[in-house]
């Protein structure tokens, strides 16, 4: 690691730059402490032994807005905020949301000015000490919002989160903290653009999501991930009794990341839905993992992956529950599919029941990898349709769902140019 990356240097460089209270530098050095601590993570199926864990140098220098990621945001009317590296170039915060008392600042400012309700949940739901890049994070985060939603407010345009990476010798370490109160519903996206290639550097991304009681979240998110960092994506809800938190996640990647999104369904009644959509190209390593637990008695649960992978990507999808001793009557399903545009492409769908507890209502899976199937493209080509236009429509058959629950048109469209810049390739 660089000189820099200590616990008296770049943690303190950090805190320092953003003007940070005592307390939150000691939070941070405890973190670093255990991430210098943790060993080398092993994952089945991804091999950590020879990827950086180096964090780069901090820097304040604002890089100029790239032109794309400039239109995208004259297009959104919601509440929405810019990150570029990690520095807030811009927040907004509608009239509606003033009004009804939403807090949406960024995540320093939420420990500087709300300190009481950041403290009482920031750590709550991604425990510092999980993993090693979760530590990571929470020694180095910069950037990310704090969103608290009183209660009984419904809202139904989107709060944004726009991140920007232009590629410096800093990793991305976003951190963002959403608390909705009782009987609140709200929508959460984090919008992702990356021209970070060939940077040896690690990144850690971590949000965090509390669902009081009967409050309803949907939480989407259009990821681009570039080759060159090594990226780990940390994605929880704690969800209450009678909540409802809904993920829809797009990516659209070419780097080598290793994700987790989960519900934990601790109250009863909970429900939860993940809805991931996917297209992986050129030399992609991507590991995903979908969970949900089940803690509450009577809790409700799916998980939908779709994929298409081409060139040498190659991904791997976990879709996992977990029932525990005590959820009675928890019903789970899974459905992933995933297909091979390439024969070069590779992927594994895994499905996982951990199941402790006997009086289960229903727990299902389907899993299925294949190439597509050349009759389906006969029988369009036999109709007049060009090849490459039939691969395209076949592909799309098994994404568009997926990219329809996205929460925005804005959202919706960038992960549909997204996937059809790399399918027209």
């Amino acid at each position: 690691m660089t000189e820099l990356n200590t616990l008296s240097g770049q943690v303190h460089r950090v805190s320092s730059a953003l003007g940070e209270p005592e307390w939150l530098l000691a939070l941070r050095e405890e973190a670093w402490k255990r991430f210098v601590e943790m060993p080398q993570p092993w994952i089945e199926k991804t091999d950590l032994s020879k990827r950086t864990w180096d964090t780069g140098t901090f820097s304040t220098d604002v890089e100029k807005v790239p032109q794309e990621v400039q239109a995208y945001v004259d297009g959104i009317e919601h509440s929405y905020a810019l990150f570029v590296d990690g520095l807030l170039v811009d927040l907004k915060l509608t009239d509606e949301a003033k009004a009804a008392g939403v807090v949406y600042q960024t995540i320093h400012e939420g420990a500087r000015l709300n300190g009481a309700v950041w403290r009482k949940h920031f750590g709550t739901v991604v425990a510092t000490d999980e993993s090693k890049w979760a530590a990571l994070n929470a020694g180095l985060f910069v950037g990310g919002v704090f969103l608290h939603v009183p209660r009984n407010v419904q809202i139904e345009a989107p709060f944004e989160t726009v991140y920007v990476w232009t590629g410096k010798e800093f990793g991305s370490y976003p951190r963002s903290l959403v608390v909705a109160e009782e009987l609140s519903d709200i929508q959460y996206v984090e919008t992702t653009f990356s021209s970070a290639r060939d940077v040896k550097v690690a990144s850690s991304h971590v949000l965090e999501v509390v669902a009081m009681p009967s409050s309803r979240v949907h939480v989407a998110a259009a990821d681009e991930w570039h080759k060159g960092p090594t990226y780990f994506l940390t994605r929880r809800a704690k969800v209450e009794k009678d909540a409802d938190v809904r993920w829809t996640v797009g990516d659209t990647s070419d780097g080598f990341g290793v994700e987790t999104i989960e519900n934990v369904l601790q109250g009863s009644g909970a429900t939860g839905l993940i809805r991931v959509v996917g297209l992986g190209y050129g030399r992609e390593h991507f590991e995903l993992t979908a969970s949900m637990k089940h803690v509450g008695r009577n809790t409700e649960s799916e998980i939908v992956m779709h994929a298409a992978l081409r060139d040498r990507a190659n991904t791997i999808y976990r879709s996992r529950t977990e029932i525990v001793k005590g959820a009675v009557g928890a019903g789970s399903e899974q459905h992933d599919r995933m297909i091979m545009i390439d024969g070069t492409a590779r992927a594994d769908a895994i499905p996982m029941l951990l199941i402790d507890e006997n009086d289960v209502n229903r727990c299902g899976h389907a899993a299925s990898v294949g190439k597509i199937d050349p009759t389906q493209i006969y029988y369009l080509m036999s109709r007049g349709i060009p090849y490459a236009q039939a691969m395209k429509m076949i592909i799309w058959g098994y994404l568009s769902d997926s990219v329809d629950a996205l929460p925005t048109a804005g959202v919706r469209d960038l992960v549909v140019e997204r996937i059809e810049r790399e399918l027209g390739r």
